[in-house]
């Protein structure tokens, strides 16, 4: 997996940035996902055959239980698929154990177990936020002139759902399913906002922050200070801490029970935001966050919202 940072060219191309910092994954995962799915449907044969035998037959008998209209056993797996029963009572075994297979009432027949149900509901949230989102960074697009992010944080990192460029010829850019690091200048400050204190303080203590540039806070109590100050603010800033020549401001988007849904931020070059441009940007970004969590059943006011309203907890 590369680590690139894109610039937008006049024609709207991307051509190869100077700075490795957001992680480009490309949508690799989602894609094989796609091809395996079509391909167990007959649809189309996999490019140039390539393929992992062991998961393109579990996805093969994963696609092969969802159309079915009652729960399969291993004999009528094995006959649709063509394949033999100890093949496929290996493969059911390993799959009911990481959830993905359930067997029914007890019985050898099996239905799709309750992991691949929590995964689809996550890319459906996932799907509704970026609906919800989408005029909010169009709005923060436009009205900045500097290109507006959406993500989730997830494993260990932020993972970005939706981009809206701005203006400028030249613009940051990255790939949608693209990650940054957990605490990456103003994301981060906004993610380790929506921790428990002391989960926040034993995670800074116990590691080394990283320098991502030589503006970066790697000091765990100067980094805390940092992320009380957007907590109290409700807008983070970032000015060249996570790449050099950038400058960002990011907002926290509250959902369900005034938990961290998303974390929404505007970056540009340096060259672009001065300061009090900045301060424009990191008001205009706490507006659109609060109007998100607003249309996701939360009233945030930017203007009044304190931490002992109840910061959210991730």
């Amino acid at each position: 997996m590369s680590s690139v940072l894109f610039m937008r060219g006049l024609n709207g191309d991307l051509a190869d940035g100077s700075c490795g910092a957001l992680h480009d994954y490309r949508g690799a995962a989602k894609k094989a996902s796609a091809a395996l799915s079509a391909n167990a449907l007959g649809m189309f044969p996999l490019r140039n055959g390539a393929r992992v035998p062991a998961v393109f037959k579990a996805f093969k008998l994963l696609e092969t239980v969802s159309l079915s209209e009652k729960p399969l056993g291993v004999s009528e797996l094995s006959r649709r698929l063509q394949m033999g029963k100890s093949t496929i009572h290996g493969l059911v075994t390993t799959l009911e154990s990481l959830g993905a297979l359930e067997a029914v009432n007890g019985s050898k027949r099996y239905a799709l177990g309750p992991r691949l149900h929590a995964l689809s509901a996550r890319a459906g949230n996932h799907a509704d936020l970026r609906r919800i989102a989408r005029s909010a960074l169009e709005r923060l697009a436009s009205r900045t002139e500097q290109t507006s992010f959406l993500g989730v944080p997830a494993d260990g990192q932020v993972t970005i759902l939706d981009i809206v460029h701005g203006r400028p010829a030249l613009s940051i850019s990255a790939p949608v399913g693209s990650s940054i690091p957990l605490v990456a200048g103003a994301v981060g400050k906004v993610l380790l906002g929506a921790w428990e204190p002391q989960r926040r303080r034993t995670f800074l203590q116990e590691r080394a922050l990283p320098a991502f540039t030589a503006s970066s806070i790697v000091d765990p109590e100067r980094y805390e200070d940092a992320v009380m100050r957007s907590v109290e603010r409700g807008v983070a800033i970032d000015e060249d801490e996570y790449i050099d020549g950038v400058r960002a401001a990011a907002s926290p988007v509250f959902g369900a029970k005034r938990q961290l849904a998303a974390i929404v931020w505007v970056a540009g070059f340096s060259r672009h935001i001065d300061t009090a441009n900045l301060e424009r940007i990191a008001t205009a970004v706490m507006t659109q966050a609060a109007e998100i969590s607003k249309r996701l059943g939360v009233s945030v006011d930017p203007e009044t919202f304190h931490p002992s309203d109840g910061i959210p907890r991730t």
